[in-house]
């Protein structure tokens, strides 16, 4: 069996894990994490039978319920029960029924209309920032674009978007980070309980008065539902806490991460700049060079032998996304940044199979405009490396601060 001593929230690891990913990818088989006491999966062919194989369970809420100390667990235990709501914290035949409704309310017909109103937004949000010296992009512009378009897709008032930065931050330590870790606990459940709440209140109001927004849809796919097979109230409340949490935070990090990729290689953006038909391409090359996700979780749920070794039930393995996007064995020089690359969207960014994310389509559509819009609007945009943020967590790839200068 092969081990690794190396702590994936090690502060050097977390600024820069490619080198990490490239050396646990190198053994070509299964590597037993002694610090996070897990396996870990890192070369592309691996990473995508991950995800296909139903061995690999998506429930990773049980064990890590009985991992939590005894306060811990009784402090989490209503954001467990959100959470148990999240389709993707389940295995068939729960996720296919908690995503149905979902599938059906988020159709590709509500993203058609969109791109006027997400230009919109994001011209507002460059004019805001057009003639300021104190800019940090997460704050001023890739934070606020997600959240304010998922929020207008459910129907959450505009007054209380600024709320939502704060809670899912709150929520963030269970869901990517370490819960047990001091502290953390007590955060998520304040960050669950105010999400919960707030949707339980939203819901019961489109509930007697529906408008034209996805709690309004859900709602309406949930009680017609023909075989009774909708949401159940709690689950309806998780699934709208979800939308809200996954459908700003990882578009955030995809933003984020490609534009500093393209401050670091210049002549790739200037190849943008001055062809910006290659948008769509370029968007798939910059989530597999350094996209929002590190690793996904699955909890061994059949014992089996992978690669050569026994994977036990209950034990925590680590599908290696990062690792995955730069394969060799898949992309040609993956360590270069090469906005043309053919091959580009073979990434597994957004998961495979039957948990690739529902919400792809409108993360690339938010990438598209506004990274587009940025690199034309401020061409020479800079930042130091040295003073970016980055979160202590073990699955995104997440930034908390990226402060630029506009213009040399």
């Amino acid at each position: 069996m092969i081990t690794s001593t190396v702590d994936l929230l090690d502060p050097s690891v977390v600024r820069d894990p490619h080198p990490v990913f490239a050396e646990l990818r190198s053994h070509g088989r299964p590597v037993w994490l002694e610090r996070h006491r897990a396996w870990i999966v890192a070369e592309h062919a691996s990473v995508n039978e991950g995800f296909r194989d139903l061995r690999l369970s998506s429930d990773r809420l049980t064990p890590m319920e009985r991992r939590l100390s005894d306060a811990n667990r009784e402090t989490l235990g209503s954001t467990i029960e959100l959470l148990r709501g999240w389709m993707v914290f389940h295995d068939p035949p729960d996720h296919t029924r908690l995503r149905e409704p979902l599938r059906r309310a988020f159709t590709p017909a509500r993203l058609v209309g969109l791109r006027p109103r997400i230009e919109a937004i994001v011209d507002e949000l460059l004019d805001g920032i057009e003639d300021r010296d104190d800019v940090d992009l997460v704050r001023d512009v890739t934070f606020p674009l997600p959240a304010i378009v998922i929020a207008e897709l459910l129907g959450v008032p505009a007054e209380d978007r600024e709320d939502f930065k704060h809670w899912s931050d709150q929520l963030s330590a269970i869901v990517f980070g370490s819960p047990d870790r001091a502290g953390r606990a007590a955060v998520a459940a304040a960050g669950s309980e105010r999400f919960s709440n707030y949707f339980a209140a939203l819901i019961d109001r489109y509930r007697h008065h529906r408008e034209d927004n996805l709690v309004s849809a859900l709602i309406a796919v949930t009680e017609d539902d023909p075989d009774g097979a909708g949401l159940a109230s709690d689950e309806l409340v998780g699934a709208c806490t979800m939308l809200l949490f996954g459908g700003h935070e990882t578009t955030t990090t995809l933003v984020t991460n490609s534009m500093r990729s393209l401050m670091s290689h210049p002549d790739e953006r200037r190849r943008l700049v001055d062809d910006p038909t290659m948008i769509t391409q370029a968007i798939e090359e910059l989530h597999r060079f350094d996209g929002s996700t590190k690793v996904m979780v699955r909890v061994v749920g059949e014992g089996h032998e992978r690669g050569g070794e026994s994977f036990e039930p209950g034990q925590t393995v680590l599908l290696g996304v990062m690792g995955a996007n730069r394969d060799p064995a898949v992309f040609d020089e993956p360590h270069r940044l090469d906005l043309a690359r053919g091959n580009a969207r073979h990434h597994l960014g957004f998961g495979y199979g039957i948990h690739f994310c529902l919400g792809a389509a409108l993360a690339r559509l938010e990438a598209e405009v506004a990274i587009g819009a940025l690199v034309r609007r401020f061409p020479d945009m800079a930042h130091d490396p040295e003073s970016v943020v980055f979160p202590e967590t073990l699955l995104s790839r997440s930034v908390t601060s990226l402060p630029v200068t506009l213009r040399p």
